[in-house]
């Protein structure tokens, strides 16, 4: 924790949590990998309408845009993946009529009705790469983080937004979560280029997963072409396990799900799995050691002064140096402190106690009065410094 003690307070650069759900789109349940098709959710029943309303529920109850890595094989109403190489294991014999039906249209509404809450990533066409009907994971790097062919690559990126305009889903993705976490980073070719000419800004994988030809430039937080990356971590749930009880240990900035542990076999218990992951979420963040973010641009902006701005102290006053922050790009000058009236670094401290200053940078360094935004930090606007 970036921090400092101001007289009776302590003052802290909070580390950014993000909730990311990957494995978010297949309509079939279970996990087909033994007999060459895709890793599935492995979930005891197919997927509904409603599993949808379970993560605009996610996100409503923490304030956030959760981002949610869509696979969209399984949204192919017109078979156009028979025409593009590797997506499916039966080539160009791609039948998906057996996952078309209404639901595709009460889904597709639910995610348009909850965008406040929910933002699409793109988690790939169905998970994987196939040669010859032969399973390869994953769809566009191999398992040793080499990118596929780039033409290939390409083909496959642009029929994930054909599937998106033909469902009506909120088009143009800004962000990418690799596929088995299998990414390229500094290399020729490069996946971020790609990435970059259709529209997408950030990565969210594991660095130590990456084949990297040149070092990430922060442990957190790094950049290629214009695209932005962040550290993944370690989910802290198995992606197969059904309804999982709320557990993370707080190592980085994203807490990666996938969309099964918060599913109930019941629908309608769903509700109960998300509320669960929502109260230990708010709980665990009100401390000044963590801050909940409304959204991707936010974790990026907090992570960067988290990871590399410094604090000062002197005289009941508090100094930021952004110098380093405004090195990065992406970075909007947007981040906000956390102040606890009592010095505690107690994560179980109530609210009152800890109190949020947001602020809006334009400068390399930023002075604040820690007694005066104490005094008026509740219900304020964005200080502008």
């Amino acid at each position: 924790m970036n921090s400092l003690h101001c007289g009776p307070a302590l003052v802290a650069v909070p580390m950014p949590v993000l909730v990311v759900v990957e494995d978010v789109g297949w309509w079939r349940g279970e996990d087909g990998s033994q007999g060459g098709q895709p890793y599935r959710n492995r979930f005891p029943r197919n997927h509904c309408p409603s599993d949808y309303l379970a993560l605009a529920r996610l996100g409503r109850g923490l304030g956030m845009r959760v981002p949610v890595g869509m696979v969209l094989g399984e949204w192919d109403r017109d078979n156009i993946l028979a025409a593009v190489p590797g997506a499916t294991w039966q080539g160009e014999d791609w039948d998906n009529q057996g996952n078309v039906g209404p639901h595709l249209d009460e889904a597709a509404a639910c995610l348009r009705d909850n965008q406040r809450w929910l933002e699409l990533a793109c988690h790939g066409l169905c998970h994987e790469f196939w040669q010859q009907g032969v399973l390869s994971r994953s769809e566009f790097h191999d398992s040793e983080g080499l990118l596929r062919d780039e033409a290939v690559v390409r083909r496959h990126l642009r029929a994930y937004e054909e599937i998106l305009h033909r469902n009506g889903l909120p088009s143009a993705p800004r962000l990418f979560l690799p596929p088995a976490l299998n990414h390229g980073f500094g290399g020729r070719p490069s996946m971020q280029r790609l990435l970059a000419d259709f529209g997408y800004r950030v990565v969210v994988t594991r660095f130590t997963r990456m084949r990297c030809q040149m070092p990430p430039q922060t442990p957190w937080c790094a950049w290629e072409h214009g695209v932005r990356l962040l550290e993944r971590g370690l989910a802290p749930v198995p992606w197969h396990e059904v309804a999982a009880v709320p557990s993370w240990d707080f190592s980085g900035p994203v807490l990666p799900l996938h969309w099964g542990n918060l599913l109930h076999p019941d629908p309608e218990a769903s509700g109960a799995v998300v509320d669960a992951w929502v109260e230990m979420l708010l709980r665990e963040t009100r401390g000044p050691e963590r801050l909940l973010v409304p959204d991707l641009q936010a974790c990026w902006d907090q992570c960067v002064v988290w990871s590399l701005g410094s604090l000062t102290g002197h005289g009941g006053q508090v100094a930021v140096d952004l110098r380093r922050a405004w090195e990065v790009p992406g970075f909007s000058g947007s981040f906000s402190l956390k102040v606890s009236a009592q010095g505690g670094g107690d994560a179980g401290q109530g609210p009152s106690l800890c109190r949020i200053i947001p602020l809006q940078c334009r400068g390399e360094r930023v002075v604040i009065d820690i007694g005066g935004a104490m005094a008026d930090s509740e219900g304020r606007e964005k200080g502008i410094f």
